[in-house]
């Protein structure tokens, strides 16, 4: 088969279908008629014969399979998202690719424009429109189909350097948090509340002092301290069992 193929719109997929039948080597999707350049004069036999309207557009395409190894993200840890063109999908079609979003914004949109440049429907509709459909290693943090290309390459940086403990601050505090902020409130991961009132206060010499007069810090009521600590100072966002992680309110 040549490398080079005509595509031919058709108004109907049954238009299509009466075509396809009649010609060898042809591909059907839909409405869509994929065929090789040289089955061009029995397709023209095929459309007079079986009396269908003539195809809307028909042009000359390249075969080959789009090659996504060559760009997609291949590092199953990173942040990335699925891109998918619209145009493609609309049309019944899967097309996109996963993308790695440490990279620079302006490297993620060229990814996103050689991807669309592949679509199955290029030929026929500008594909310009795209759209997230997945997304992968965020911490947490749930995406929009139209998340901003910058704001992506931004969160995915500082997700690289914070991980976690910034996703917990991200969506439990604001969205539009800053790592000036995150790093200003942050006091870091502990087993509980009660594991962060422990540490302060061992920090600031305080069960040393209580030990020194002989009382012993298993006599004080650590959650109390906790609970009357967190309803004005400090607020925690549990990761998991045994796992938190502690801000400052103020």
């Amino acid at each position: 088969m040549n490398l080079f193929s005509n595509t031919l719109i058709f108004h109907s997929e049954q238009d299509a279908q009466l075509v396809a039948q009649q010609v060898y080597n042809c591909h059907q999707e839909g409405n869509v008629l994929i065929c090789p350049i040289q089955e061009q004069r029995a397709v023209d036999l095929a459309i007079n014969l079986a009396d269908v309207a003539l195809p809307i557009i028909e042009g000359t395409s390249c075969l080959l399979p789009f090659p996504k190894h060559k760009r997609e993200c291949q590092d199953d840890d990173t942040p990335q998202i699925y891109v998918a063109c619209l145009s493609a999908y609309n049309n019944g079609f899967l097309h996109g690719m996963w993308i790695d979003c440490t990279q620079d914004a302006s490297d993620i949109q060229e990814d996103i424009e050689w991807m669309l440049s592949w679509s199955p429907c290029r030929n026929y509709e500008a594909c310009e429109e795209f759209a997230i459909h997945d997304f992968q290693n965020w911490y947490g943090i749930h995406l929009s189909e139209y998340e901003s290309i910058e704001k992506l390459a931004e969160l995915a940086q500082i997700l690289s350097e914070y991980g976690a403990a910034y996703a917990a601050y991200y969506e439990y505090d604001s969205s539009e948090a800053s790592v000036e902020d995150f790093q200003e409130h942050y006091w870091g991961e502990y087993e509980s509340e009660e594991d962060f009132v422990y540490d302060q206060l061992e920090q600031q010499g305080l069960i040393k002092n209580l030990e020194d007069m002989g009382i012993s810090s298993f006599y004080l009521n650590w959650s109390a301290i906790a609970r009357d600590w967190f309803i004005d100072s400090y607020y925690s966002v549990e990761e998991s069992y045994n796992k938190v992680y502690v801000f400052s309110r103020h």
